[in-house]
């Protein structure tokens, strides 16, 4: 394995990506409608029917918290997969244990960094003194939380009393591990294993290059010079890959869909093709991103925040034109900055050009 990388099979990755699936299902689906038809990959029919079945069963209460804790584009919840690796939380037990022992101050932070991020500005303590006064809190949260107005709210009303947030996510996670997640007519551990070997392998025949590519991270982030990444197989998660990281530690943990592997091109020291890349340039989406950050370097939320996009989105597209070598990462601190890579959008368009059209006649 290359030097930083780690792999982990707690049960909680996918005890967690489950209760995200069955949120937001249709999301991953329509994932899969965007895939080319020659990759020949569809949705699992078990989980599907697995989703289809189990929401029929659920409390309005339980809904509820589900609508709020794994929410597509906040994450609330999902700041716990954080924390799985380096506590040595195996089971869902002791991840309910975990959480009930956190301060509210760290559950404040937490909740803040669940996975929208925050602006280059943001002072990530300023909420926890201001948390007995809304104003400050509302002015905070719409200032640097890219995510739409109901999110932001659902974000107040849980730093406003994170004791109570604390309550409520326990209530929802202790009913699901009782009534459903022991109950599950599959073992998602054994679901993954033969993707499991499968990356193992090829991180040790590509090392750092496969890690880069898998991760959508340039050489420069990919693995942190101090630090390290965590990755684990999710079966619920199947062709996406969320990526988390612990507050002020430059530790990142990505949680890898089992067929994701198969939805990017294979690491073959490969530019992309003349083609590819007048369809990234196409992309209205891809210019707004390009066109800021020829401004200069910008986190994913100020990028978020300029574009009228959310975090989840802009993520997603940041990791395509990151495969490509189009824009670079940088760390700073415990940030991770993005920028134009010009140099090589110039000369990948003239070789493009050239592929496309073959070289100019002589005169």
């Amino acid at each position: 394995m290359p030097e930083g990388v780690n792999f982990c099979d707690s049960r909680n990755y996918d005890f967690l990506s489950s209760l995200f699936r069955l949120q937001n299902n249709e999301l991953i689906v329509e994932r899969f409608n965007r895939l080319p038809a020659s990759l020949g990959i569809a949705p699992n029919e078990r989980i599907l029917k697995w989703v289809e079945k189990t929401r029929k069963t659920l409390p309005e209460g339980i809904r509820e918290k589900l609508e709020i804790f794994f929410d597509r584009e906040s994450f609330f919840a999902l700041f716990l997969t954080n924390h799985i690796a380096t506590k040595k939380l195996m089971e869902p037990e002791s991840l309910l244990s975990y959480l009930s022992t956190m301060s509210d101050r760290d559950l404040i932070v937490n909740f803040l960094c669940s996975g929208h991020g925050f602006s280059e500005e943001a002072d990530l303590l300023k909420p926890i003194s201001a948390s007995n006064n809304e104003r400050e809190l509302i002015e905070y949260i719409s200032k640097n939380m890219a995510m739409p107005t109901k999110q932001k709210a659902d974000l107040l009303k849980l730093c406003n009393d994170p004791s109570a947030a604390r309550k409520e996510l326990i209530h929802l996670l202790l009913w699901y591990n009782e009534r459903i997640y022991g109950e599950l007519p599959f073992d998602p551990v054994h679901e993954v294993e033969e993707q499991r070997s499968k990356l193992y392998g090829l991180f040790e025949k590509y090392g750092k290059n496969y890690v880069q590519w898998l991760t959508g991270s340039s050489a420069r982030s990919g693995v942190p010079a101090t630090g390290s990444i965590t990755i684990a197989v999710s079966f619920f998660y199947e062709i996406i890959l969320l990526k988390g990281s612990i507050p002020y530690r430059r530790e990142n943990i990505y949680i890898v869909g089992y067929r994701y592997p198969d939805r990017i091109t294979p690491p073959v020291d490969r530019m992309a093709s003349g083609v590819d890349l007048f369809t990234i340039l196409a992309n209205d989406v891809n210019l707004r991103i390009l066109k800021r950050l020829s401004q200069g370097p910008m986190g994913v939320t100020e990028i978020a925040l300029s574009t009228r996009l959310t975090n989840v989105e802009v993520t997603d597209y940041l990791s395509v034109l990151m495969r490509y070598g189009v824009i670079e990462d940088r760390v700073e601190g415990d940030r991770r900055l993005f920028n134009l890579n010009k140099g090589f959008l110039v000369k990948a368009v003239g070789d493009s050009v050239r592929e496309i059209f073959g070289e100019p006649a002589d005169g």
